[in-house]
């Protein structure tokens, strides 16, 4: 897919009063000089606060063309879940909570699923993440012991 910059990408980054530096910096670290056109258009109906659906092949950069905008809407100065990312799957999960931690934000990820003992995720929620993924019945668990 052809990588192309766009000024509706710039100005949107220029208007984001929190978070400007630092989705460049992620954006640079990660060693992107420019998002494809898909990424675009998902920051593009983010701004226009239009429902997204991202259908394209695996490696085209879905994961990240949804993480920026839910990064750009983070507040630093809020100590408590501020996103919610339900994975159908796992793997789902572990493969978004990658990709948020490669893009070195700074906020605090948690990361839920079953397949494995639910005591260490219950200690990390007492301190909220900003981001919280996780599958549907691990997340379900969590709220009826009211764990966060």
């Amino acid at each position: 897919m052809k990588l192309i910059k766009s000024q509706l990408f710039l100005r949107y980054l220029c208007s984001m009063k929190n978070n400007s530096n630092q989705i460049d910096n992620t954006l640079r670290s990660m060693g992107i000089e420019s998002l494809n056109a898909m990424q675009l258009a998902t920051i593009e109906a983010n701004e226009k606060e239009q429902d997204i659906i991202l259908l394209s092949p695996t490696g085209s950069g879905k994961t990240l063309a949804y993480l920026l905008p839910v990064l750009m809407s983070l507040n630093p100065d809020i100590q408590k879940v501020q996103a919610l990312i339900l994975a159908p799957s796992r793997e789902l999960a572990q493969q978004i909570d990658q990709v948020w931690r490669s893009m070195g934000t700074g906020y605090k990820v948690n990361t839920c699923f079953g397949g494995r003992p639910s005591n260490g995720e219950k200690r990390e929620l007492a301190v909220p993440p900003a981001l919280l993924i996780g599958t549907p019945g691990r997340l379900q668990d969590h709220i009826e012991r009211a764990n966060f």
